[in-house]
């Protein structure tokens, strides 16, 4: 009878052991993602002079809504300033809010001296458009529905994709760099990723507060597949930087005479 009440004892000391370590495991979880983060971050190749101005172009496909996540436009601007390689020029929302301003200049609703008018837009002198593609020698379907059936599971892949199975959980990416006065593809890089490259066993949470968190905002930052992807464009991105080797020095210069 002492015996049963001292195993029933010890038993329940495990248990109490045991939930202390599985409580501290999110913040084990944390600090080796965080480490990811920062060892990735370390990693992204920096120019010592920039290579011209660049605007970030979405594909048309607009594969990020089938995967519930924002545009990933964010998240390459954030590799563009942290490398100088480039100037960023925002031909979205800051460009939609600066025609707001012109508008309201031009109707003499502004101060005086306002210093809004024509000729001050910068140009682009390239283009950079991320895309998605999901290769895989285990899968079939299309793009989406492969990486959806490699991340989320198969009913979730066979939804969109078509019956997808992946055995892999993996991402994989293209970033383009297309010259914006020649529309010439001047590079084209893929980049890979894989859940076990999050550094933390697939735990949720752990890009926040740092350059992925910024990136990609909640839904990049908060699900496996956002952060899967995530790393795979840091992947091509990198890639990207170190083979910038052949642009001109001056872009602009370097382009065919414009015509009136």
């Amino acid at each position: 009878m002492k015996f049963s009440n001292f195993s029933s004892t010890l038993a329940m000391a495990s248990m109490i052991v045991t939930s202390g370590l599985g409580a501290l495991s999110p913040i084990a979880h944390a600090e080796n993602a965080h480490k990811t983060q920062d060892k990735k971050t370390a990693e992204i190749p920096h120019c010592t002079k920039k290579l011209g101005t660049i605007a970030i172009v979405e594909p048309d496909n607009n594969w990020w809504r089938e995967l519930q996540l924002g545009s990933p436009e964010a998240i390459i601007k954030v590799f563009v300033m942290k490398s100088g390689c480039f100037g960023l020029v925002d031909r979205s929302k800051g460009l939609a809010s600066r025609n707001i301003e012109r508008a309201l200049a031009d109707s003499g609703e502004l101060q005086k001296k306002s210093n809004i008018g024509k000729s001050q837009v910068k140009a682009a002198d390239y283009f950079i458009v991320p895309d998605l593609v999901g290769k895989n020698n285990n899968a079939g379907g299309s793009n989406v529905g492969g990486l959806l059936g490699g991340l989320l599971g198969g009913g979730v892949g066979a939804a969109i994709g078509g019956a997808v199975q992946f055995k892999k959980k993996d991402a994989n990416v293209t970033l383009s760099l297309v010259n914006a006065r020649t529309t010439e593809q001047e590079r084209i890089e893929e980049g890979y990723a894989k859940k076990s490259d999050i550094g933390f066993g697939g735990a949720l949470g752990g890009f926040g507060g740092g350059v992925f968190g910024a990136a990609g905002g909640s839904s990049y930052e908060n699900t496996q597949v956002g952060q899967v992807i995530v790393l795979a464009f840091l992947d091509a991105y990198t890639k990207l930087v170190k083979d910038l080797g052949g642009l001109p020095d001056d872009a602009s210069a370097a382009a065919p005479k414009a015509t009136q």
